[in-house]
């Protein structure tokens, strides 16, 4: 026996209407926006300041 969809798994992969409701999207719209923001509030790591600091000084 093999694995065949059914029309109506057709229809909705097709479609795209399980990605477009809106819970959905709102979803992914939260997560992303927590992500950007946890990525925004980290800490600049030491090594990466102190190369930044080293560039200033090349440039003076």
């Amino acid at each position: 026996m093999t694995d065949t969809p059914n029309a109506k798994t057709l229809k909705l992969s097709k479609s795209g209407d399980n990605f477009a409701k809106k819970p959905l999207k709102d979803k992914i719209g939260t997560d992303l926006k927590q992500l950007y923001d946890d990525i925004v509030n980290e800490d600049v790591p030491d090594d990466f300041l102190a190369l930044l600091a080293q560039a200033d000084e090349k440039d003076s």
